[in-house]
């Protein structure tokens, strides 16, 4: 486990607009601990596999040619999974040199990649989910969108142009009501500087 982190300053960010869903489907709470164990079962066919398998303690060390190099080994299922995980990780560094470069079209594709990624190849979306991020990727002034948290609902994020922000939360709302006959609740944020040390007399 890396606990590394690096801050990532950002110029007159765009808005993120957060979207509850307000479904929670109960497959989730068991889907996890799978992940978990087929994600290991991925890592373990990498170490035994893979040309660089002394060089991969984890999926993180690994690239997409060291998964695609081993995937005889592999069901499509685990495959998949490790698939997910190292595509993601490379979305991750993208997005990270993306936003110190203030491209946020960018930043928006890979948010939108990530999302395909989780609802194909990782499988934690769900019905209602993609709803919501289907229409946030249809409206104008949207960069991208995704699922965040831990999958079978929950929450989307969106990184939505700051005047836009409310017409797109009206949009959502209205739309995923005539869709799923659910309402989803709204709000808009902006980036904050992260975890910190705070002094006892700033709190």
């Amino acid at each position: 486990t890396s606990f590394d982190f690096e801050k990532v300053h950002t110029t007159d960010p765009p808005s993120l607009v957060i979207t509850n869903s307000n479904v929670k489907h109960s497959i989730g709470g068991g889907e996890y601990p799978v992940r978990v164990r087929q994600c290991n079962e991925a890592t373990a066919a990498l170490m035994a596999s893979s040309s660089r398998g002394k060089e991969i303690g984890s999926l993180r060390d690994a690239t997409l040619a060291d998964v695609d190099e081993v995937q005889a080994n592999m069901d499509l299922v685990i495959y998949k999974r490790a698939k997910h995980v190292v595509t993601e990780n490379e979305r991750v560094l993208k997005a990270k040199e993306a936003l110190l470069a203030s491209d946020w079209k960018q930043v928006g594709e890979l948010m939108n990649q990530s999302h395909e990624s989780m609802k194909t190849d990782y499988e934690v979306s769900c019905e209602e989910i993609d709803v919501l991020v289907d229409l946030a990727q249809s409206f104008p002034g949207v960069y991208g969108s995704r699922l965040t948290g831990g999958g079978f609902g929950g929450c989307t994020v969106t990184l939505v142009d700051k005047d836009k922000a409310p017409a797109l939360m009206e949009y959502l709302k209205k739309e995923y009501k005539a869709k799923t006959g659910i309402d989803c609740d709204c709000f808009e944020t902006l980036p904050g500087p992260g975890a910190r040390l705070l002094a006892v007399d700033t709190v």
